[in-house]
C-alpha cells in the first residue's frame, strides 16, 4: 500500500516539475534551456514512481490482500509529514530566532522523533548546526538570518 501512495506521489510531483519547469525563461544562443535538467529528472520520478506503483499492485493482486490502513502505515505517514511541518516552521520563524537556532531545533525533534538518545542527539545537533552555520556563512557568505543570540 505504502508503494503504491509514494508511486503515485512521485508521478504527480514529476508532472508538477514538468509543468513549472516549462515556465523557465529561454537562455539566447542555447539549445537547450534551464528547463532541461529539472524536466530530466522529473522523467526520472515519473519512471520510477510509474515502477514502484505497477509492482505494488502486482504484489496486491498476486496476494489477493484487500488495501487495509493499519496503524503503522498511519503513524509512517505522519511520521513522513513531520520533516514538512519543521520546514514551514523554518520559513516562519527563521528571521526571528536565526537560522541557526532553528537548524538546531529542527535536528533536535528529528532525531528525537527518530529514537535517538538524547545525548548523542545533542552532540549531533550542535555539531551539525556549527558546520553548516559556518561553511554556509563564513565560507559561502550566505547572508543567513541571525537569532536574539547573534548567530
Amino acid at each position: 500500500m505504502k508503494d503504491l501512495l509514494f508511486g503515485l506521489i512521485f508521478i504527480t510531483l514529476g508532472i508538477v516539475v514538468i509543468v513549472l519547469a516549462r515556465d523557465f525563461p529561454a537562455v539566447p544562443g542555447m539549445h537547450y534551456g534551464p528547463d532541461l535538467f529539472p524536466t530530466l529528472i522529473a522523467i526520472g520520478m515519473i519512471i520510477g514512481g510509474t515502477i514502484l506503483g505497477v509492482s505494488a499492485m502486482r504484489q496486491i493482486s498476486q496476494t489477493g490482500a484487500a488495501i487495509h490502513i493499519a496503524q503503522g502505515f498511519i503513524r509512517s505517514s505522519l511520521g513522513a509529514l513531520l520533516p514538512c511541518v519543521l520546514v514551514a516552521a523554518y520559513v516562519l520563524f527563521n528571521e526571528t530566532l536565526g537560522s541557526a537556532l532553528m537548524m538546531l531545533l529542527i535536528m533536535l525533534v528529528l532525531l528525537i522523533q527518530q529514537g535517538v538518545r538524547i545525548l548523542p542527539t545533542v552532540a549531533i545537533s550542535v555539531t551539525a548546526t556549527t558546520v553548516i552555520s559556518l561553511s554556509f556563512g563564513h565560507l559561502l557568505k550566505v547572508p543567513l538570518p541571525t537569532g536574539p543570540l547573534g548567530f
